[in-house]
């Protein structure tokens, strides 16, 4: 165990941000790889203008690679802290400046120019990220900065609002799967051809009594992302749809009576319609069905093959017949059938283009190898298009079962570096086309301007800015983390800054990219794929349960690697065949497929585990990078290696490893690089793992502790409770009050709730300083266990009225409001903004300006305005108190400002407090602006929530008085009591370890170790610890009443306990309302505590107060404060109407009813009522 606790402590000291690494790290890779590599592919940027003419931009140089990045500065050149942008309500973000070539061509002349530092745009920058200035300070650095002094980063600042990137969990590009999906056919369809109506989609048409058809499908895309991607679905008709008898062929010429039922199709991209799979190989240079045969079942025995010919030969019998019906709609019957339908499918009807649609977009994953010719590129696509045949038969055949997609190496994670990618291309995208439309514009409207040489007159220093607008990207990216990311809701979200744990397992949070309400359970279930990667227990209860998941203490996220370095070691195998190079007649069955990035690359004759060992080798010796993925599957005789980004990885001893050699070494790289391996799913499923370390044959674990997430991982004796309590245990941590920032003083974020006299827990983890540093969430009072005065019934607890008043459990709750001077008239002039009227933040009580003219709300102190309309800092306040003066102008006929009408700000419903801080700004637009942070100090009161770390929640019952309250023979009395019938029922087994053991810390006068799977016998050790400290072994005392003196008959379980105090307080929902707004459709009050709203009373509420007797509080409460109204009513009609020829009386009565009468009417419904 001292081994497992040396190896965390090293990785948490040795790695920089360890538990937002993989935000980190994507963002870097983000800025040093995709975006250059992206501008790369995607250049020149052409626009073609004729025969003749033409206009290349070349973004970054020619060569793509003159980019630069330069961190936050403001106008004047000083440097631009994150801090200081939450403060002033503005984006972190860095400026990417270019080189431009451009590339004019006309009359067969060429002229280059050049543009030297162009500003491409702004984006969003990543707090810690290498170009941050945070990223190299010390904990007083940062500090002194304005920040926490253990700053997490891997989060954005947007607008002054601090926003993260949730990691999204999504099915991973180029890999096979096979499945089956009931047969669809259209309703709306009518006649279509075979093709057609085998290949329908829409699910919701079918229905239980359809057969079933067989898929094999990949989304694929090249390495590079320029290609791509694009979805292949190969769909094989269901068993029963077998074609006619062969021996009715033989003696018929017409085969347009007869139907292909059985036609094997294939989805491809820039193709009409899915197209027979067999003609896609005819394409590929197989010229036979025996080509064919043997390219789908290469490597099948040949006494296994016989299972395959029955399917096969329908496939091949309903292509034929297909082709020949196809044929007779032909007058050139010498055309070849099978690339006369490829041509037919694609737009130009050309046979060009169906090669360059197989060349180009046909496995775009699997690139062409230099030197490598068309055919045996061909021959490599038909192999792995053989493959998806074979897949798909398997599952007809029930040889194998559908693939099990919820299997985590079909899974990839995408951090914020992929996310933001993402949305940086389609941003420069559209910024490239639009400089092409507006250049093409331009030429095309000025036409003798641009004549010959003038063309190269285009672009000039002056205008490149008007032609490439960069100012879309930060305005692009900036609306994507305000509202929708990528067109998805849950992507981009705000900073929970509640509790430190909080924004620690927001960080590390996962997010499945599907609909939380389908009721589909499969993908809900823990998958053993997961075991190490993702938390069993952390994970949110209800509908997102199994869909939000968390990552584990030690996992990490893949980067992208070049694949073509590891082709070029499997290349140097003395054993490797490459695939150009193999005909499938000559394929034997003991060969390995060896698959790079699902790219079959070629076979290995013998002695598979040579190339195991190699790559092995050179992945511990640091020659390829620690996260390639690598595993031999030898039931299926495949060798699988992956280089991709976003596989999920964590790391394991290697075989062999000794104690000793871990215990004397003091740097995490060493250790990780010399005795671990970092394993993803796919490879995790093709090893033997020890469970028990240092294994000498095996790989294996380093700890228990190290599946669980960071949120999880601090919650002591886990293993002793059950995993529902745990998982709970997980959510109520997060809303515990704490020290959240070390800074909090500095900031003004609109909620947040400091525990005055927070504790570190008495007994913790081994990872609790690593995760949390010196951050308590809680409190550690007297806890007993017992039924004391019938307040604490159900969850209730009580508290210790003379603890709370030494201090247990006071919090202050901080709320910031944010006010600025709102624009009324504007003017817009080439992208700057000019305000020409707003309202006016003013002292309207004291200013000559406004005093006299002024009419001020009625009721509402405005003497504590400083001189600006501000509020002072240190006054108190409540709900009464306006905390801006601000005037909003009043404008006659002719536009002239004739006076001000009072728009003052005011604190939210039942707010008090004292003003903590004021913060003065000026916005982007020249208004001025005020942030004002109100404190308010709270204690205890009933009602109020409570929880241990064990999922044990409770409210408070009563506070007791301490004279009232049990005591020992020493006169020792608890601070809190909970009732005991809580725990039978929840079995937290690890609450009473938790309150044995710091029980006997305080005895020992030390910190207890925690950590669960660190020992199996902790109660008789416990036990035995306190038996010789002279407690009782169980931690039983002898209490006496409080109230009468007598002894209890019973024992009483009493320990300390790590209580935390909820975010869920009483004082929030206070509601309370004589008269306010109303709606104007139903006469009724708002909804809504913040609306100044009502409350409820619905069926249940009407009848407890009828039982308690006060109807006439009910009367008020529906008619006197609600809707109360007066209609005309006519007895003789009963109906609500003015017909002067009856007589009429006025009715009381709730508004509602006269609406629904009217309503009904609508329709043509009459009600009659009557009166006495």
């Amino acid at each position: 165990m001292d081994i497992a606790r040396h190896v965390l402590d090293t990785y948490f000291k040795d790695t920089t941000n360890p538990l937002v690494r993989h935000h980190l790290d994507s963002f870097r890779d983000m800025l040093n790889t995709k975006i250059p590599s992206f501008v790369v592919g995607i250049n020149p940027l052409t626009l073609n203008l004729g025969d003749t003419r033409f206009i290349k931009v070349y973004i970054g140089g020619k060569k793509g690679n003159e980019m630069f990045y330069s961190a936050p500065v403001d106008e004047i050149g000083n440097a631009v802290l994150p801090h200081q942008c939450r403060l002033d309500n503005k984006t972190y973000a860095l400026d990417i400046r270019m080189n431009v070539d451009v590339e004019y061509v006309f009359d067969n002349v060429s002229e280059n120019r050049r543009f030297e530092n162009v500003l491409m745009g702004q984006i969003p920058l990543m707090l810690k990220s290498p170009l941050c200035y945070l990223a190299p300070m010390t904990s007083d650095e940062l500090y002194g900065s304005g920040e926490c002094r253990f700053e997490l980063g891997g989060y954005f600042v947007i607008g002054g609002a601090e926003k993260v990137l949730l990691t999204q969990e999504r099915l991973a590009e180029n890999m096979f799967y096979a499945s089956k999906r009931k047969q669809v056919t259209s309703a709306s369809s009518g006649t279509k051809t075979l093709v057609q109506k085998e290949t329908v989609s829409k699910l919701e048409d079918a229905t239980k009594d359809e057969p079933d058809e067989y898929v094999a499908g990949i989304r694929s895309s090249s390495e590079d992302g320029t290609k791509g991607p694009y979805s292949h679905f190969l769909i094989i008709p269901p068993s029963n749809k077998k074609p006619d008898d062969p021996k009715q062929l033989a003696n018929t010429s017409d085969f347009s009576s007869f139907s292909t039922r059985r036609l094997a199709v294939i989805t491809l991209p820039d193709f009409t319609q899915p197209v027979p799979v067999l003609s896609v190989f005819y394409a590929l240079g197989l010229t036979s069905d025996q080509d064919i045969y043997d390219t789908i079942l290469a490597g099948i025995p040949l006494d296994d093959r016989t299972q395959y010919d029955e399917i096969f030969a329908e496939l091949v019998l309903s292509h034929d017949l297909f082709t020949k019906q196809e044929m007779l709609k032909e007058k050139d019957q010498n055309q070849d059938a099978n690339l006369l339908f490829l041509k037919r499918q694609t737009r130009t009807r050309s046979e060009g283009a169906v090669y360059i649609n197989l060349y180009e977009k046909l496995f775009p994953h699997c690139a062409p190898i230099e030197g490598e010719s068309p055919a045996a590129f061909y021959r490599r696509k038909a192999y792995l298009l053989g493959y998806m045949a074979r897949m798909a038969m398997d599952v007809a055949l029930e040889i194998n079962p559908k693939t099990d997609r919820d299997h985590f190496r079909f899974k990839r994670l995408s951090a914020s570096g992929e996310l933001f990618f993402q949305e940086f291309r389609r941003v420069y995208k559209e910024v490239s086309k639009r400089m092409l439309t507006e250049m093409d514009s331009r030429i095309h409207f000025e036409q003798q301007q641009y004549v010959g040489k003038k063309l190269a007159e285009l672009l000039q220093e002056e205008n490149i800015g008007y032609y490439w607008r960069a100012s879309s990207f930060m305005y692009e990216i900036e609306k994507s983390f305000k509202g929708k990311w990528g067109g998805k809701d849950g992507i981009a979200q705000e900073l929970a800054r509640y509790s430190y744990l909080g924004t620690v397992a927001q960080l590390r949070r996962v997010n499945m990219d599907v609909d939380k309400g389908g009721k589909i359970v499969e993908m809900r279930r823990i998958h053993s794929s997961t075991w190490g990667i993702m938390c069993p227990i952390d994970n949110p209860d209800g509908r997102n349960i199994g869909l939000i998941k968390s990552m584990t203490l030690l996992c990490s996220i893949s980067t992208a690697s070049p694949s073509r370095d590891i082709y070029e070691i499997i290349k140097k195998n003395k054993e490797f065949i490459p695939l150009s190079l193999i005909n499938p007649s000559m394929w034997e069955p003991h060969w390995t497929r060896v698959y790079l990035n699902s790219d079959l690359t070629g076979v290995l004759r013998r002695n598979s585990n040579s190339l195991n060992e190699t790559l092995l080798e050179d992945r511990r010796a640091g020659r390829i990078p620690k996260f390639i993925s690598i595993s031999w599957n030898r039931l299926e005789n495949e060798y699988l290696i992956y280089t991709d980004a976003g596989r999920p990885a964590r790391p394991v001893y290697q075989e062999g490893v000794k104690p000793e050699q871990i215990k004397k070494l003091n740097s995490w790289e060493t250790i990780s690089s010399k005795h671990m391996d970092y394993i993803d799913a796919a490879e995790t499923e093709n090893l033997r793992i020890s469970m028990e370390p240092f294994n000498q044959n095996l790989q294996s674990e380093i700890h228990g502790i190290t599946i669980l997430s960071a949120s999880a991982s601090v919650s002591p004796n886990c293993d002793f409770d059950p995993g529902t309590r745990n998982a709970f245990s997980c959510q109520q941590l997060k809303q515990a009050c704490s020290w959240y920032n070390t800074a909090f003083s500095k900031r003004f974020d609109t909620i947040a709730t400091w525990l005055n006299y927070a504790q570190r827990p008495l007994s913790q983890t081994w990872v609790y300083n690593h995760i949390l540093g010196c951050l308590p969430y809680g409190e550690n009072p007297m806890v007993a266990l017992m039924i004391y005065s019938g307040y604490n019934q159900e969850d209730s607890v009580l508290l210790n009225e003379s603890a709370l008043n030494r201090g247990m459990f006071h919090t202050t709750y901080y709320h910031s409001y944010d006010f600025e001077e709102e624009a009324i008239n504007m003017a817009f002039d080439r992208g700057e903004v000019t305000v020409l009227e707003s309202t006016e933040f003013g002292n309207i009580a004291t200013d000559p300006k406004y005093r006299e003219t002024v009419t001020r709300k009625e009721g509402y102190n405005y003497d504590l305005l400083d001189s600006d309309g501000i509020i002072r800092a240190g006054v108190e306040v409540d709900d009464k108190t306006i905390l801006v003066g601000t005037v909003y102008p009043n404008k006659n006929s002719s536009g002239a400002i004739t006076g001000y009408m009072d728009n003052s700000k005011v604190t939210k419903k039942g707010q008090v407090g004292f003003v903590d801080s004021v913060y003065r700004y000026v916005t982007k637009t020249g208004l001025r602006a005020a942030k004002i942070r109100i404190a308010e100090h709270r204690v205890p009161i009933l009602g109020d929530k409570f929880s241990a770390r064990h999922g044990q929640k409770g409210t408070v019952g009563l506070r007791v008085r301490e004279e009232d309250m049990p005591y020992t023979a020493k006169g020792l009395r608890p601070d809190m009591i909970v009732n005991p019938h809580a725990f039978p029922s929840r079995m937290t087994i690890g609450q009473f370890i938790e309150s044995m053991s710091t029980k006997l810390g305080l005895e020992m006068g030390s910190l207890i170790d925690s950590t669960p799977f660190s020992t199996q016998n902790r109660v008789s050790e416990t036990s035995e610890l306190l038996l010789k400290a002279g407690f009782h072994p169980y931690g039983h005392e002898v209490l006496y009443n409080g109230q009468t003196g007598e002894m209890m008959e019973a024992e009483i379980f009493m320990a300390p306990t790590y209580y935390i105090r909820s975010k869920l307080m009483v004082e929030d929902k206070l509601n309370y309302r004589a008269t306010g707004p109303k709606k104007l459709l139903t006469h009724q009050p708002v909804e809504g505590r913040a609306n100044d709203g009502g409350l409820r009373i619905g069926e249940m509420e009407r009848d407890c107060l009828i039982t308690h007797g006060v109807s006439k509080f009910l009367n008020e409460s529906l008619m006197e404060r609600s809707d109360k109204t007066e209609l005309l009513f006519q007895p003789e009609s009963g109906l609500l109407d003015a017909n002067p020829e009856l007589e009429s009386v006025i009715l009381t009565t709730p508004y509602a009813l006269g609406l629904t009468i009217h309503e009904l009417e609508s329709m043509h419904i009459s009600v009659n009522l009557s009166s006495s």
